[in-house]
């Protein structure tokens, strides 16, 4: 398929409590940056929340913030740019980051109804830019869903 890529990196780290192999695995998922492409993303946030024994809600809160989150970089997303979004199991939830390329020169508002939803529904959330070569920059919000309890 033109346009998508698929990769699982090995992560060899010794971690407590035997989840060595939970932590093996990192799913990245690289898809155009545009709107229509959220319910692909929102598919692999469910199956990485599922497959790391989130609850029920926590898997639609999983879903949502990482549904705001790409909403929110494919605005600011260059034309014809990629949307790439990687999750990375953490003990008890998923470490997500979500990026993509922007001519915008100040990463997305903290302030926003947007930004509020994302840290509402995460333990952790942090939004960056960083420069790239030529004009466009690396736009990056990072965040952690936990898979039982609520964040707030």
């Amino acid at each position: 398929m033109t346009g998508y890529s698929h990769r699982m990196e090995a992560r060899h780290e010794k971690t407590p409590d035997g989840i060595d192999e939970l932590l093996d695995e990192v799913v990245e998922l690289r898809v155009p940056a545009h709107a229509g492409q959220l319910s692909l993303v929102r598919m692999l946030a469910q199956g990485m929340a599922a497959r790391a024994d989130f609850h029920l809600d926590a898997i639609s809160d999983a879903k949502m913030a990482v549904d705001e989150a790409c909403a929110e970089l494919i605005e600011q997303a260059d034309l014809g740019a990629f949307l790439r979004c990687r999750f990375r199991p953490v003990p008890g939830g998923l470490h997500v980051t979500v990026s993509t390329t922007t001519l915008h020169t100040e990463a997305p508002s903290t302030s926003s109804f947007g930004w509020h939803v994302l840290t509402t529904l995460t333990e952790s959330a942090w939004t960056a830019i960083e420069p790239g070569d030529g004009a466009s920059s690396a736009v990056i919000i990072e965040f952690v869903v936990r898979a039982g309890t609520d964040a707030v």
